[in-house]
């Protein structure tokens, strides 16, 4: 990860080019700078990355050279993954949010899925203090795992289609394809049922 300031490097959220270092994602963290992602090995040192590699490699993704670069202020080999505590409950420990699961930053799920959390425990223990119905707080670890594993599922399929649909080399061209139409069809507006005959 690299967080660089007053160059606003801007391009395509998503990649683009050869990907041996993938790009990932960019957050506009302030008005003069951006977050961007490069994946790369979990065996690279921040060393191996100068920002000559790094503005290299963003270039490569954006398909076009950066003309105004700024200070790249902070780099960081970091492991994004998924993980998932299960139970999500012992006696009267409930877990919620980043403590009981982890998802990647790309599928933007991580708010979502502690909101959800914190709304199935408040409603659990809203019925078992009001009506002395312990079966919400029974169910919650259930009830929040169905949840994670979707969102995990989702997070899972959008990352590999964002960085397959860029990078030949990875899966190959036949995976790439696949990737791109899987994203067009992601992105797609809905349309309305076609009208029985």
């Amino acid at each position: 990860m690299a967080d660089g300031d007053g160059g606003g490097a801007g391009g395509p959220p998503g990649p683009v080019g050869r990907a041996r270092a993938r790009f990932r994602r960019t957050d506009h963290a302030r008005p003069n700078a951006s977050r961007l992602y490069l994946q790369c090995p979990l065996s690279d040192t921040v060393e191996q990355w100068p920002d000559e590699r790094v503005w290299s490699e963003l270039e490569a993704r954006f398909g076009a050279p950066v003309e105004r670069r700024g200070a790249i202020t902070s780099k960081q080999i970091v492991p994004l993954r998924g993980v998932v505590f299960s139970p999500m409950s012992h006696g009267r420990l409930h877990l919620l949010g980043d403590a009981a699961h982890l998802i990647s930053p790309m599928s933007a799920e991580g708010m979502s899925l502690a909101l959800h959390d914190a709304d199935v425990l408040a409603r659990a223990i809203v019925r078992q203090v009001q009506k002395n119905d312990p079966s919400l707080l029974a169910d919650y670890s259930d009830t929040c795992l169905h949840h994670t594993w979707e969102r995990q599922a989702s997070a899972v399929r959008i990352t590999q289609t964002m960085y397959d649909s860029g990078d030949p080399t990875y899966e190959g061209e036949f995976r790439k394809q696949i990737a791109r139409k899987e994203l067009e069809t992601m992105l797609e507006p809905l349309t309305a049922p076609h009208p029985a005959a």
